[in-house]
């Protein structure tokens, strides 16, 4: 099984606003983990503090398992 990681941009007591999957995949849940609080500080150093802090936005995660089916090579 491979996992794609999945980012939610959110504002803190309501629905998240929008969604990221990262078009990678990783070979490992742990790699997707890691990449994905890598990716979550980027994301809020990209927003800068007074984005977020007006906005009070929260960014979460996840990592999807994806089943990988053999591909035929001709």
């Amino acid at each position: 099984m491979k996992y794609v990681l999945v980012l939610y941009l959110c504002i803190t007591g309501q629905t998240c606003i929008e969604e990221k999957i990262v078009p990678i995949e990783y070979p490992k849940y742990y790699d997707c983990l890691s990449d994905g609080y890598i990716r979550a500080y980027s994301s809020i150093q990209t927003l800068g503090v007074d984005v977020i802090e007006k906005n009070k936005f929260i960014v979460k995660f996840e990592c999807k398992g994806v089943k990988v089916e053999n591909i035929w090579k001709y």
